[in-house]
Parts: C-alpha cells; sequence; structure tokens
C-alpha cells in the first residue's frame, strides 16, 4: 500500500483527529498513513513558535515526543528536529481552539511557523487543520459574547481566510462536526431537564444524545478522599467526534472517500458509522456550507 507521511503540529484537538486516521486508512486497502505527533496539551500557534525560538538558542531541550526509539525510550525532538525527521508528505497547523474564532491571534505566529516548515520541510504540502466550536453548553459563550454558530462561524472565516493567504487546504474538521449537529434527528439538546445537576451523585449522567464532545462525566476530584466530581468537557470529541473527523481526514490526505472504508470503532452502530462516512465525504465535497 502507499505510505502517507503526516507530521502534525498541534495540541489535543489533533489528538482527536489522529485517534482513528491510521485504522481508517489501512481499512482502505489502498493507503496507509504515517503519524508524527508534535502536539502539546493547549499549545497555541505563539507557543509552538516561542519553543522553537528557544530550542534555537538550547537544543538539549526537545518538548515534542514523536514516538518511540527501538530501544523503546521517547524519542523527543525539537520541532526543527521533528520537521528534518522524516521526508513528510503533509505538516499540518492549527489555532488553539479558544483562540481560534479571533483572527488577529494567528499572526505572525503562523507565518512564522509556515516558514519555518518551508525551509525545513519543502517537500511537504502545509494544511490548516480547522477547530471546531464547543457544544452548546460550554461557559466559553457567555464569557466571550458568542453562541456556538458564531464561534463556527469566525472559526470557519478565519481558517478560509489564512489558507487563501498562505495558498494551503483546510481540513474542515469543524465543518463537519457542524454539518452533524446540524442533521435532523442529530441535535444535542441541554439541559437535560430530569437530570438536577447540583445534587446528582455518580455515576448518574443527564442525557446527552447525539452529542460529539466527551460532555459530562465523573471523575476523581484532586483530594485525599478521592471524591468523584461531575465535570463538563464540552471541547473535546467523544468517540464518534473523533471517528468523524477522523473521515474527513482520510478523505483530505489521500483523495479517497471515506463511504468506501471498512473501519469502524468498536461498538458504534452501523446506521452512525455510514452516517458519520456521509457527512466527512459531503464536508469535504462543499467544506464552506
Amino acid at each position: 500500500m502507499k505510505t502517507i507521511r503526516l507530521l502534525t503540529i498541534g495540541n489535543s484537538f489533533a489528538e482527536n483527529a489522529l485517534t482513528y486516521l491510521a485504522n481508517i486508512a489501512a481499512s482502505s486497502g489502498k493507503v496507509q498513513v504515517e503519524v508524527g505527533r508534535a502536539n502539546l496539551g493547549g499549545c497555541s500557534l505563539e507557543k509552538h513558535w516561542n519553543l522553537a525560538v528557544y530550542t534555537e538558542r538550547q537544543p538539549d531541550f526537545k518538548p515534542y515526543q514523536l514516538g518511540k526509539a527501538p530501544d523503546g525510550s521517547p524519542c523527543t525532538m525539537t520541532l526543527q528536529e521533528a520537521l528534518a525527521a522524516k521526508p513528510w508528505d503533509y505538516v499540518s497547523l492549527q489555532q488553539v481552539s479558544w483562540r481560534s474564532p479571533r483572527r488577529e491571534s494567528f499572526q505572525p505566529h503562523l507565518d512564522r511557523l509556515h516558514g519555518m516548515i518551508r525551509r525545513l520541510a519543502p517537500q511537504a504540502q502545509v494544511l490548516l487543520h480547522q477547530t471546531w466550536a464547543y457544544r452548546s453548553d460550554s461557559t466559553y459563550f457567555p464569557e466571550n459574547g458568542l453562541t456556538q454558530e458564531l464561534m463556527f462561524e469566525r472559526i470557519r472565516d478565519n481558517y478560509l481566510h489564512y489558507s487563501k493567504a498562505l495558498n494551503c487546504r483546510v481540513i474542515p474538521a469543524g465543518a463537519a462536526v457542524q454539518r452533524a449537529g446540524r442533521a435532523e434527528g442529530r441535535t444535542f439538546a441541554w439541559p437535560d431537564p430530569a437530570f438536577n445537576y447540583q445534587t446528582a451523585r455518580a455515576p448518574e449522567l443527564p442525557k446527552q444524545d447525539h452529542s460529539l464532545a466527551v460532555g459530562w462525566h465523573w471523575a476523581i476530584a484532586n483530594t485525599a478522599e478521592g471524591i468523584p466530581e461531575l465535570r463538563n468537557d464540552p471541547n473535546h470529541l467523544n468517540a464518534e467526534g473523533c471517528y468523524l473527523i477522523g473521515c474527513v481526514w482520510f478523505e483530505c490526505l489521500t483523495g479517497l472517500s471515506a463511504i468506501e472504508t471498512s473501519f469502524a470503532p468498536k461498538g458504534m452502530d452501523p446506521d452512525s458509522v455510514a452516517f458519520f462516512r456521509t457527512v466527512a465525504h459531503e464536508t469535504v465535497m462543499n467544506p464552506a456550507f
């Protein structure tokens, strides 16, 4: 099979995208994807650039772990070393999600990172990984004067703007999440009127039908007593969301249709699998819906 080499420069949102990508590609029977991860949790374009500048002066500081060495030890690198490590076919960039609606937050660091890629990995195509709007119950919206729809529209427009400025393609992951959430019978609604969010006890959870985000879950609080705490993650994707955008990435990298692949995450019902493959394909065909 053909091998496609991908390096992601991102954060946990890139990790979401990579969750099932290799499996989806392998199931096509035509291509496999080899991935390098220059991802750091919560990392912005600014931080990636600042780390690159710092490691120029302090090359022994290697913040990225791209995998494991033959002896099983972590294979750590600087960003410069990661870009030169292999003949990457694609290198992706993204802004951290909470800054993505703010166009001015991308620069000048996007240009600087793009220039570094062009110098150190000139054979690679640069891709912009479009992030997604948070789930509608995120506190981000009232805190920033946004709605879920407005967050998506600003993200979509910003990535389109910079794709034109840099002459590179967008991976429309955010558009796919939005399209799936708008589909008839697939809309997430909150709050659950039958659930008391203040007095609930583990393992009780509200209804979260059709959510593509992790959402409400129980986690052990950071206390000596280990008391479970009800938390909400409306930002990161659950298995269904990760599968959906994995299909989007597969199509963007290979030019093949996700509808023709056979991999499905364990436990995902066939109707949902078919739905997500179709949404991914329709989004890649029409990313600016």
